[in-house]
């Protein structure tokens, strides 16, 4: 039986420390998938399971030493093909040869249903074992058996069994009980402080004219409560990781209506969408779905103007103000700071940016050296920003890791304004609670 095993592996990059003391072991047939927030290291693990990286401390041990892995990386060049055309390709490729480990860094990224359904098949039918980065909770869910999470803060794993849904629940029992454990330790501990400030004050002020016996008494009285302090439990606060406060809110109202497509045609080269009829009033959670190439984002451009007619009309309400987080992600490929994107308030600004995890270090930086995870925190930033009022999302979930998700979903759950989504979260969809929905 193959397998593949991390021995106390150790890798950094410089001064910084990705990971350390980590051992894991992937057996035959196994189905895991890795999770942790954003620059944890899962992509760093993944290489070394693969072999693209030797640890700087441990060992990787493959059994049998001429294992076969297989690797999908994460970014790769979009050419003449789609993205969900070049996604399917490159599976494809990759899954037709016989591996015994298949290492996908998040394999679902730019697959629409059809395509996340048909991975889903592929990675059940191998008969290798399979390793996946990925941020899409229903794809876990239905894939693996085993989640290894890489601990934010404490450069260690930390294995559960199940899928998704499993290790989230399993993983809030035991941060629950880890806070009552710090909670009773921290209030057994101030009542055996206030008790020996107690003792010491009573030997301070009675001792004198206590006679020798009675000052014996409160010595030992206040050498009890001592020994009573050392033996409080030290119990660790539980780690606190940093986390995304996203807060969406429009900064002004609409007119009852927001935007009007009669009889709308767009053409992009040789691809024609319409004639489509559709109108948007405020309030409206509008989810557009359909397969790639059915003309999502060409819709969702024809309803912000970011694209021309080539017949029919389009009206736009009064006050409507649009936001759009498009899903290339272009309004940052640029070489001049992130921080001037936002105009002249430079110290607003960066303090947006910071509870968006984008520190002083990345506020300066070229925007284009964002990564891609960067630039989508950095686009919903200026959405909160500009105070939108009407919010256009295409495939928001892109490169966000797993607790960005979860918090953009709460923010668009209070979100008042107006808000048109094309994702292929599925659990995103399921949560966002669409008043509407529009099939391409």
């Amino acid at each position: 039986m193959s397998s593949i095993t991390l021995v106390d592996v150790a890798v950094s990059y410089g001064v910084h420390e990705i990971f350390s003391g980590v051992s894991l072991t992937v057996a035959a047939g196994s189905r895991v998938g890795l999770v942790g927030p954003n620059g944890v290291g899962k992509t760093t693990l993944l290489r070394l399971l693969a072999g693209l990286e030797e640890p700087e401390r441990g060992r990787v041990r493959l059994n049998p030493p001429d294992l076969s892995v297989g690797y999908l990386a994460q970014e790769h060049e979009r050419g003449t093909l789609s993205g969900g055309q070049a996604a399917r390709a490159r599976l494809a490729a990759l899954f037709r040869e016989d591996h015994d480990l298949y290492c996908l860094d998040e394999p679902t990224n730019d697959l629409d249903f059809a395509g996340l359904d048909w991975l889903e098949r592929l990675v059940h039918g191998v008969r290798g074992s399979v390793v996946v980065v990925s941020h899409d909770r229903e794809f876990l869910d239905r894939t693996v058996t085993r989640i290894v999470e890489l601990e934010e803060g404490r450069q260690r794993v930390r294995e559960w069994p199940g899928g998704w849904s499993e290790y989230e629940a399993a993983r809030s029992r035991v941060r629950a009980k880890q806070y009552r454990r710090y909670e009773d330790a921290q209030e057994r501990r101030h009542e055996v402080e206030s008790l020996l400030r107690e003792r010491r004050g009573q030997a301070r002020s009675h001792g004198r004219h206590a006679g020798r016996r009675g000052t014996h008494a409160l010595s030992m009285k206040v050498r009890q409560a001592e020994r009573m302090l050392e033996r409080v439990d030290r119990v660790e606060k539980p780690f606190e990781p940093w986390e995304l406060q996203l807060a969406l809110e429009p900064g002004s109202r609409s007119g009852e209506r927001v935007v009007r497509l009669e009889r709308a045609v767009v053409e992009r080269g040789a691809f024609r969408l319409g004639p489509v009829d559709l109108e948007l009033t405020r309030g409206d959670r509008l989810a557009l779905t359909g397969a790639n190439g059915s003309g999502k984002s060409t819709l969702l451009g024809a309803l912000t103007g970011d694209l021309p007619l080539a017949s029919g009309a389009r009206d736009v309400g009064k006050g409507v103000v649009f936001g759009e987080l498009e899903q290339a992600r272009a309004r940052f490929s640029v070489d001049e700071p992130l921080v001037h994107a936002f105009g002249g308030k430079q110290e607003e600004a960066r303090t947006l940016l910071a509870k968006f995890g984008l520190g002083a270090n990345d506020v300066l930086r070229p925007a284009r050296t964002l990564s891609p995870g960067e630039r989508t925190r950095a686009e919903l930033a200026l959405l909160a920003a500009e105070g939108v009022n009407c919010l256009v999302l295409d495939e928001p979930t892109n490169h966000l890791d797993l607790p960005a998700i979860e918090e953009l979903e709460a923010a668009l759950a209070g979100y008042t304004g107006t808000v048109v989504l094309v994702t292929h979260d599925r659990r995103l969809l399921e949560r966002f609670g669409a008043t509407r929905e529009v099939a391409l």
